[in-house]
């Protein structure tokens, strides 16, 4: 007689076994804007205090962090484009290396977000741009879990004087009325590892046909690092880690730091 308990067990593990992959894929590829990283110093004394404060062993969101960085003199854009990746990545390597648990890189990872979020207030709206500002979607599919990576690109995009609608955790068909219902310039849908491409060639083609061909699709995400053509297995336009180069790809010329930036000094 078919056990059914054992394969219950086995469902349920691979279950857990999917969420810790996802969460994972969150730490290693969410945050990775290598050009972020490349334009801004970081002091690996600061990365390392930033790294023990985001993986400080309480269960609290909240933390000094941002303050502690901000009276060292380091700027928003600076803790947003450099500390915050930096740290993404060193999350990924200790977990790679088995030295961070499942809960670390839970809290580690919400706390980032956190950050994220505290910062990049005052872009959070297009009140900032101007009226003539380029027009992005950024698409972060309903079945992805890593939004810290849409949510930075956005961010970046923002920064840059980019008006930015950011689809997160919406229906396929939502993010095909909003395609369809304003004048995009570039449509950037993110993918976090091969087994989604399939889902995200499917995206790529329904976008198409929502923008009637209109609009450049570029693909960013973990899977861009991989060997595989992205392009060609998604029917994307484009394939890159990089906001600021999928702009030049797909000939987006950006105005430059917002008001918001400009008052805030970032």
């Amino acid at each position: 007689m078919h056990d059914t308990r054992r394969t219950t067990a086995a469902g349920n593990e691979a279950l857990r076994q999917d969420e810790v992959e996802s969460l994972a894929t969150q730490v290693l590829s969410a945050l990775a804007s290598r050009a972020g990283h490349a334009e801004h110093e970081i002091d690996g004394v600061v990365l390392e205090n930033f790294c023990a404060d985001i993986l400080k062993g309480d269960t609290a969101i909240r933390t000094d962090s941002v303050a502690d960085l901000r009276r060292q003199g380091i700027q928003i854009g600076t803790i947003l484009d450099g500390y915050i990746p930096a740290a993404a990545r060193e999350m990924g390597d200790r977990w790679c290396r088995d030295e961070l648990s499942f809960a670390d890189v839970t809290i580690g990872a919400a706390r980032l977000q956190a950050i994220l979020r505290e910062l990049s207030a005052p872009w959070m709206t297009d009140a900032s741009m101007p009226v003539d500002a380029p027009n992005v979607m950024v698409v972060v599919p309903l079945e992805e879990f890593h939004t810290l990576g849409g949510m930075t690109a956005t961010s970046q995009l923002r920064r840059m004087g980019i008006s930015v609608c950011l689809c997160l955790g919406q229906s396929e068909d939502e993010v095909l009325q909003k395609a369809a219902a304003r004048r995009f310039d570039m449509i950037a849908v993110s993918v976090s590892c091969r087994q989604k491409l399939d889902s995200a060639r499917k995206l790529v083609k329904s976008l198409r046909r929502a923008v009637e061909g209109k609009v450049p699709i570029v693909v960013g995400g973990l899977v861009v690092d991989g060997a595989e053509d992205i392009r060609a297995l998604t029917g994307a336009d484009h394939a890159t880690t990089d906001p600021v180069e999928a702009l030049r790809l797909c000939g987006v010329a950006a105005p430059g730091p917002c008001a918001a930036q400009q008052a805030t000094g970032a």
